[in-house]
């Protein structure tokens, strides 16, 4: 785990032996956090992979990230004055939290500097993926969007998960695609959509 790497294993074991935390299992598909909770506990993804997604008022489904084990959830939000998760945390495949106090954290993070330079890092590399994230829906085309996409996964194989990945409705995203494969930028394979 990301978090305790380099740390005082004695100390660790002394304080989350302690501590209430607990491990649990979670299907595909299951809800591990909602949206707008409170966020008392740090998530530490031990197994598997989740993603984040925010919902509007009017049904809006936007998928801000998916994570894979092993990865620390809401780190963000643990300390903050209003500690409240602005994401929806859902099992991508079945996996594994274990899921800690935060006065557990807290007391980690005091007594030992390693744990605390990790827990620094977790927070500055969460913070610079949002601002990207932000940087890309406030500044880029959906064109540009959809090519750094691939750029990063390879190929588009289901429209659908696509659309939903980006934030867009698949309608929007099938008439960048198909105004994309006319340009020359992209061509379709047996893997699917790719860079040309």
């Amino acid at each position: 785990m990301p978090l305790f790497k380099g740390c005082d294993r004695l100390l660790l074991d002394e304080v989350l032996g302690k501590s209430s935390s607990r491990f649990a299992s979670y299907r595909k598909g299951d809800f591990i956090a909602m949206q707008n909770s409170v966020c008392r506990s740090l998530y530490l993804l031990c197994e598997g992979s989740v993603y984040a997604q925010m919902i509007s008022e009017e049904g809006r489904e936007f998928t801000l990230d998916t994570l894979s084990a092993p990865d620390v959830l809401a780190s963000a939000f643990l300390f903050g004055t209003e500690n409240v998760l602005p994401v929806t945390i859902v099992a991508n495949s079945d996996c594994e939290l274990w899921i800690v106090s935060k006065e557990s954290i807290q007391l980690l993070i005091e007594q030992d500097k390693a744990v605390l330079r990790n827990f620094l890092a977790v927070l500055s590399d969460h913070s610079l993926f949002l601002s990207r994230k932000l940087e890309q829906f406030a500044l880029q085309t959906l064109s540009s969007r959809l090519l750094g996409f691939l750029e990063k996964d390879g190929a588009i194989q289901n429209l659908q998960e696509t659309a939903f990945i980006l934030g867009v409705t698949r309608p929007s995203l099938s008439r960048v695609i198909s105004q994309l494969v006319r340009q020359g930028m992209i061509r379709k394979t047996e893997a699917g959509y790719v860079l040309a």
